[in-house]
């Protein structure tokens, strides 16, 4: 009864959630990795690529300042807003230069077990980072350096001026 907030009070529970519904956005990639399987590898990671090239680039294209009020940003300042756009989406991403050589790294993939059943959807977050530095910089070739599907602790996408 007195004045101010009253306390919080916290009570344990027996039954605890140990599973949860499949998202329907896994449904979507699990059909999507499965519909990519039906075209030969090369036109598969191709579509992938260029379904994630033009996904980058609207979602660049939303982003506002700078960048796009007063031309093209610098590579470094255009590769950083790809990282932190691609965070903003669950990649966990960040951007890195080593041996001058500018990066985006994954640091958790929102494809999840999907991309490990179906390895060709990496290539849409290829395409993803290309959409974004096409639209934020300028034309750039990116490739995957190292990828969590192929044992590696996390994935790498490299970009080639």
């Amino acid at each position: 009864g007195g004045a101010g907030r009253p306390s919080k009070r916290y009570l344990a529970v027996a039954d605890a959630v140990t599973e949860f519904p499949v998202r329907s956005d896994d449904l979507v990639l699990s059909l999507l990795g499965r519909a990519l399987t039906r075209l030969s590898p090369a036109d598969a990671e191709a579509m992938a690529e260029e379904v994630g090239a033009e996904y980058g680039r609207a979602m660049a294209a939303g982003l506002s300042g700078d960048a796009l009020e007063h031309g093209h940003r610098s590579m470094r300042s255009a590769i950083q807003a790809v990282a932190d756009a691609l965070t903003a989406h669950g990649f966990a991403a960040h951007a890195d230069n080593r041996n001058d050589q500018l990066r985006i790294i994954n640091d958790h993939c929102p494809f999840g077990d999907v991309a490990i059943e179906h390895p060709v959807i990496c290539a849409v977050d290829r395409g993803m980072v290309r959409g974004m530095l096409g639209t934020l910089y300028g034309p750039t070739d990116t490739e995957t350096a190292s990828s969590v599907v192929d044992g590696d602790d996390v994935c790498v996408t490299a970009v080639n001026l």
